[in-house]
């Protein structure tokens, strides 16, 4: 049996040095024409200047989460009994750690462009009055989501149809054998926790992938074929590989139901519990491969001349129809480069200016009211969770 406190332990350190080397990446996923969420001219993206900033910011992050991993091993060595309360809050840290190696060097990268008089001619095309540019929803790989919605619906099920022969007490929570930590009284939002977990989980992942089917990408004026072809098997295959991680984050949240709801079952064998977390790992391990190959909107992505001839009358008719308002060159919509906010730009959903990830436009009302109810929700399960372990 895998006691719980060195499997948390386990998890916090893989976090850190999973999302530390991941920091060291987000450079070489970044299109080249962005320094540090600043626009430039794409051949000064290796430049001297630029390559220190790059040095800079990859030493900033070794020493931050080496920092962190040696408070990791000291919590677990002098308070092993807050182990679980370290892996909720321990990784929040990376986010100044993250940030104070990306600000300062985002300062030097407008600096550099003040002093070499870098801009951006022309209108570049960044989709912002397009309709095309973004993907149909419908062309989504909705079979994953079937799928899963169907095991949470099965999940539901189970508990209902179960309810009656479970114990007094059940689990509150399981371990990372399966096995209850601790037991709460039979009721139903007990006894639904997790099925409603498991729905939360699946709305939130689809509404991922509706995000990266929707947002505003960037288009590249000069090879505007080349690009969209990029974007269109970008979204095909983010899509996909997120539709995998999903089945498999909604499959162990039914397995999970499965033993809550038969407590007494021998089912679960000695190699069960590894199979289902070995099956979790390898679907997390394919979305980071996926994610780190296509790079910023595809930006890495190779395409085949024909593919390439197929989409150029198409993006070049895109390229020519960008509105006279859409430049690209508008650090200044960019605070402190990574939150967006532009009134004139209509959409919620654009490509961020560090990594290959999506963000938003804060100017709009619906990413307001969207970003203020998901921290209050935050906070709230943060602080129920504490509550909870502290009670």
């Amino acid at each position: 049996m895998v006691d719980e406190n060195n499997f948390l332990f386990g998890v916090n350190l893989v976090v850190l040095v999973v999302c530390g080397a991941f920091f060291l990446l987000i450079p070489r996923l970044t299109r080249k024409s962005y320094l540090f969420g600043v626009i430039i001219p794409a051949e000064y993206a290796d430049c001297e200047e630029a390559m220190a900033m790059k040095r800079r910011y990859a030493g900033s992050c070794v020493v931050g989460v080496f920092v962190l991993l040696l408070v990791c091993v000291l919590q677990f060595a002098l308070l092993r009994e807050l182990t679980l309360l370290a892996t909720l809050y321990l990784p929040l840290l990376l986010i100044p750690v993250w940030l104070a190696a990306f600000i300062p060097n985002r300062e030097r990268a407008l600096r550099l462009k003040r002093e070499r008089g870098w801009r951006i001619s022309g209108d570049l095309p960044n989709f912002a009055d397009l309709n095309h540019s973004r993907g149909n929803v419908l062309e989504l790989p909705w079979l994953w989501y079937v799928a899963s919605f169907a095991f949470v619906v099965a999940g539901f099920v189970l508990i209902v149809v179960r309810y009656g022969e479970l114990p007094d007490m059940v689990a509150g929570h399981l371990g990372p054998n399966f096995q209850p930590t601790y037991l709460v009284d039979k009721t139903w939002i007990n006894a639904l926790m997790m099925p409603l977990i498991g729905a939360g989980t699946l709305a939130l992942l689809i509404m991922t992938a509706v995000f990266i089917q929707r947002a505003k990408l960037q288009i590249d004026p000069g090879a505007a074929g080349l690009s969209f072809a990029q974007h269109r098997v970008y979204r095909r295959r983010l899509g996909h590989s997120l539709g995998v991680l999903t089945l498999a984050i909604i499959m162990l949240i039914t397995f999970t139901i499965f033993v809550f709801a038969f407590p007494d079952s021998d089912f679960m064998g000695a190699y069960v519990s590894w199979i289902v977390n070995v099956v979790i790992i390898v679907a997390i391990v394919q979305f980071i491969v996926v994610y780190v190959k296509t790079g910023q909107g595809g930006c890495k992505i190779v395409i085949s001349p024909e593919e390439e001839a197929k989409f150029n009358a198409a993006g070049n008719r895109m390229g020519e129809g960008v509105k006279a308002g859409s430049k690209l060159d508008n650090d200044a919509n960019w605070l402190l480069g990574m939150f967006y906010c532009n009134r004139e730009d209509r959409a919620c959903i654009v490509e961020s200016r560090f990594g290959s990830d999506l963000g938003f436009n804060y100017a709009r009302l619906p990413v307001k009211i969207g970003v203020v109810l998901l921290l209050v929700g935050i906070v709230v399960i943060y602080a129920w969770v504490t509550m909870k372990l502290g009670g």
